[in-house]
């Protein structure tokens, strides 16, 4: 029966990609079929280049927005420098092309947490922070696009949506900042409800950068800052390929973009991006032709900084294929003491 069920294992662990390349293989052939392959050679072939290197730099400036977001919000916990956590937010979205279900997420935690010695659920605190931030970022996108352009009007039930979860993650977020207390060292009793316990405090701990209303307009003005600069990457490509379109429609770019490639269905959002980014252009009056080739070149365009910035930046925080796959456990060796617990034990 173990040999069985270790098969069936088997059996899904490689169906499971291979299902994902069909998906992202039916979408853009659905999209190929639809458009004038001819024309979408002649138009990228004919891109401007003197506008890539305007992307690239972008598409890394925003990641560097980031980082310092990132580092405002552990500074409750311990404080890092700029190029380390860009360095770990590079190398994160690089995974997140690379490997499905964006597990680049779950790598940043594991580099950080055997670098740093913070507990996971401090981390994944702050990364939690980093996706409410971008939601309230792009509310305000999708709202500046609602009030601008009547062809935006159908995404005002997602401005509504990201609105009211940014509201009620900003409320529940300063609440359990609140909850968490140095000096609290109650234990319940029970193996289970102690775990859960520490690690609530421990998530709670995280989120300390939401009790000061300055760190939290430090945290919002780096992440409109970073989307700005991507969608700076995306009005680069379109310029590129000769689209005319008002710089605020790349703001709604960014927006649909960004959600194509977080869905789980394909690597990297391959097939859903062009689809989503298609069907937007198309309804800003972009021929369907033009508006696949914008697709796939920017989908290019943002992919390709981080296949080649990932090993660079990989070799140069030299982590290794054990740190990236959970081969060893606990902390490194020489890793430092958590800020919060030398605070604790000097209390």
């Amino acid at each position: 029966m173990a040999r069985g069920a270790s098969t069936r294992r088997s059996f899904w662990l490689y169906l499971r990609p291979l299902a994902q390349l069909a998906i992202a293989a039916a979408l853009l052939g659905l999209l190929l079929w639809r458009v004038d392959l001819a024309q979408v050679r002649h138009d990228l072939a004919g891109a401007t280049i003197w506008w890539l290197p305007l992307a690239f730099g972008l598409n890394l400036l925003s990641d560097w927005f980031r980082a310092i977001r990132w580092q405002q919000l552990l500074a409750p916990l311990k404080q890092f420098d700029l190029p380390f956590l860009f360095g770990t937010a590079v190398l994160g979205v690089s995974c997140n092309f690379a490997l499905p279900f964006r597990a680049g997420e779950l790598i940043r935690v594991q580099v950080m947490r055997r670098r740093s010695g913070l507990k996971a659920s401090n981390i994944v605190a702050t990364i939690l922070s980093e996706k409410l931030l971008d939601m309230m970022a792009f509310a305000g996108f999708i709202v500046l696009g609602v009030v601008l352009y009547e062809e935006a009007r159908f995404l005002w039930p997602l401005a509504v949506a990201y609105a009211a979860i940014t509201v009620s993650g900003l409320l529940i977020a300063r609440r359990l900042a609140d909850r968490w207390r140095a000096d609290d060292v109650s234990q319940p009793d029970g193996r289970l409800r102690s775990w859960l316990n520490a690690e609530s405090r421990s998530f709670g701990e995280g989120l300390q950068s939401f009790k000061s209303m300055r760190a939290l307009f430090r945290c919002s003005w780096t992440s409109y800052a970073a989307w700005l600069c991507e969608a700076g990457m995306y009005y680069a490509c379109g310029r590129a390929l000769g689209l005319e379109l008002s710089p605020a429609v790349y703001l709604l770019v960014v927006v649909v973009a960004t959600i194509a490639v977080s869905m789980p269905f394909t690597p990297a959002g391959l097939g859903v991006f062009e689809v989503a980014i298609t069907t937007l252009l198309v309804a800003f009056g972009v021929s369907e032709t033009q508006a696949a080739t914008f697709a796939i070149f920017s989908h290019v365009m943002l992919a390709l900084p981080y296949f080649v910035s990932g090993p660079i930046t990989a070799m140069a925080l030299k982590v290794s294929l054990a740190d990236i796959f959970f081969l060893r456990a606990g902390r490194e060796p020489d890793a430092p003491e958590p800020a919060y617990a030398t605070a604790r034990s000097d209390g």
